[in-house]
């Protein structure tokens, strides 16, 4: 398949292109990535920045028709996106398939949050003054997007986007084209005006910058690495444009002696190893007390020893009996 960028409302290939591989296994080519260049990014800049005036007028219901429709597909194909997610990121099934299902809860709830947004009215200290204060869309935004969560990440960032009124232009890793294709082609038929979603696949080295620099471009949203973040801190701060960022951690757990032993290992484990040990909140520190210490890293040690690390679509050991315990009591409440 040939994952083409979107500008414009129109799906357009580019002269270059990158193999799409599964990293699970080598020999399974999903497809071919369009290779955009800093052109193909104008064209998009300039495409969002014309459907903005009219994105930001659009109703409340005109936003929440748009997102629920987004959503209720997602959810209805999270199987399907679930599997392009899982050969293509590597995750293991169950998580590709949540994952996707997450998606479309996203754009559910921010749907709902198009019918609830307010303003204030409040009193001057002036006699005989009222202030009123209302909320108004940024703008055109860029979003830099990671490969660890291909279809969430982009979700979390398109859904409130939209809500609030601005138009976007996605740039995902390019290490998972294909649940980002996937994505803007459900947007694609959502009722959306052309250009308020573009999607530019190509070189994050190339294109970010261009994208931080446009002074079409109202505000950035990254998430990714803490240099890259940091340079891009910096070039939206000389600029004034703002800027959100979700960097990396040294994330450290906490077990204390009267833990649920079982409990704490299974959410240490799949803190540390699931999700291709690739969530910005993973594991990477364990602080466990003197008293339960032993005990918990045999535990631990025989969990991990069991692990299967295979095709991303093979089945196996998915989490452990406590975690998956839990999670079944949660989505039964």
């Amino acid at each position: 398949m040939d994952y083409k960028n979107f500008i414009g409302g129109a799906w357009l290939a580019t002269a270059e292109s990158t193999p799409n591989v599964n990293p699970s296994d080598t020999t399974d080519i999903l497809g071919q990535a369009a290779k955009g260049t800093v052109a193909d990014l104008d064209k998009a800049i300039d495409a969002a920045h014309a459907a903005a005036p009219e994105w930001a007028a659009s109703t409340p219901q005109q936003r929440f028709d748009v997102l629920d429709f987004i959503g209720t597909e997602i959810l209805a194909r999270k199987e399907e996106l679930g599997t392009l997610l899982s050969r293509e990121e590597g995750k293991t099934l169950p998580e590709g398939i949540g994952e996707a299902a997450r998606a479309g809860q996203i754009f559910k709830f921010f749907a709902g949050e198009a019918l609830r947004q307010t303003g204030d009215r409040l009193d001057s200290v002036r006699p005989g003054v009222e202030i009123d204060i209302t909320r108004s869309p940024v703008g055109v935004i860029g979003l830099i997007t990671p490969w660890n969560f291909p279809i969430a990440i982009p979700a979390w960032k398109l859904a409130p986007a939209l809500c609030y009124g601005n138009t976007v232009i996605l740039k995902p890793a390019e290490l998972v084209p294909g649940c980002a294709h996937a994505l803007v082609e459900i947007i694609s038929r959502s009722g959306l005006p052309a250009g308020v979603v573009n999607l530019v696949m190509g070189r994050g080295s190339e294109l970010g910058p261009r994208m931080i620099d446009s002074v079409k471009v109202n505000a950035i949203s990254f998430t990714g690495s803490v240099p890259t973040g940091r340079g891009i801190a910096a070039a939206c701060g000389a600029n004034l444009k703002k800027v959100q960022l979700e960097m990396g951690g040294k994330n450290p757990m906490v077990v204390l002696d009267d833990a649920d032993l079982e409990l704490a290992v299974d959410s240490c484990l799949n803190g540390a190893f699931f999700s291709t040990g690739q969530r910005c909140t993973a594991s990477s520190r364990l602080i466990v007390t003197e008293k339960i210490h032993d005990q918990f890293v045999a535990t631990l040690y025989d969990r991990m020893m069991a692990l299967k690390v295979g095709h991303a679509l093979e089945t196996g050991i998915q989490m452990g009996p406590a975690v998956a315990q839990r999670q079944l009591e949660q989505n039964l409440s």
